[in-house]
């Protein structure tokens, strides 16, 4: 991972490439996301391979609630840019410094959250169900 190019979100821009956000207020600040909404920031990458380390570094980060340490505000808590980026430079020397252990975390942190969210889909449906089967008692 070479230098991580990160900046405020304007919906006003175009953004293309290999790009992911980051969310930058309320509890979950500093958690990746693939779409952008209000309150984040951009993160741009060179690739389609560093974008995906780069995600899962952290998402990682923020499971780690690493990000935490860092917020500010009273009422809304948020986090600085320049603190977000401090947070990920140091956690890409951690990366850099066993990369080998840290591909196969992220590789299966990465399978983790698909498996939880396969899990949640199936709770999902499980939840319309027992609706629809309600519904046809009561019918």
């Amino acid at each position: 991972m070479k230098t991580i190019k990160i900046t405020t979100f304007s919906p006003e821009k175009q953004y293309s490439g290999h790009i992911f956000y980051i969310l930058n207020k309320g509890n979950n600040s500093g958690k990746p996301m693939d779409q952008p909404c209000p309150n984040c920031f951009v993160c741009e990458c060179e690739t389609e391979e560093e974008k995906e380390q780069l995600y899962w570094l952290i998402f990682g980060l923020w499971q780690g609630k690493t990000f935490h340490q860092k917020l500010l505000g009273s009422v809304i808590p948020y986090i600085r840019l320049n603190c977000l980026k401090e947070v990920i430079q140091l956690g890409i020397k951690k990366y850099q410094a066993n990369p080998e252990k840290a591909k196969k975390n992220i590789s299966t942190i990465h399978q983790l959250e698909n498996q939880r969210q396969t899990i949640l889909k199936q709770f999902q449906l499980m939840q319309q169900l027992k609706l629809a089967l309600i519904q046809e008692v009561l019918k």
